[in-house]
C-alpha cells in the first residue's frame, strides 16, 4: 500500500504539494516502524531464545573496529 501512496504522490502537480504529502506519509511510517520494529524485535527473541547471548558478541567486534579506527584517525590527527 505504501507503493501505490508514494506513486499517487510523485503524479502530483505542484513540488510543494509532493513535499508536503510526502512528509506526512513519512510521519506516518515512522510511527508505524517505531510500534512494529520492537514488537517484531520481541518475536524473534521469544522464537530464538539465545538471540540475546549471540547479539552482544557479534556485535562487539565490529563496534570494537569503528571505535579504533576513530582513534586511530584522533591520535594521527594530533
Amino acid at each position: 500500500s505504501y507503493i501505490l501512496i508514494l506513486k499517487a504522490v510523485s503524479q502530483l502537480a505542484s513540488w510543494k504539494e509532493r513535499l508536503k504529502v510526502f512528509s506526512t506519509c513519512v510521519g506516518h511510517i515512522c510511527v508505524v516502524l517505531a510500534f512494529y520494529v520492537p514488537l517484531v524485535g520481541l518475536s524473534v527473541v521469544h522464537r530464538l531464545g539465545n538471540i540475546y547471548i549471540l547479539v552482544p558478541a557479534v556485535l562487539n567486534p565490529i563496534i570494537c573496529g569503528v571505535r579504533t579506527k576513530q582513534t586511530q584517525r584522533i591520535l594521527i590527527s594530533i
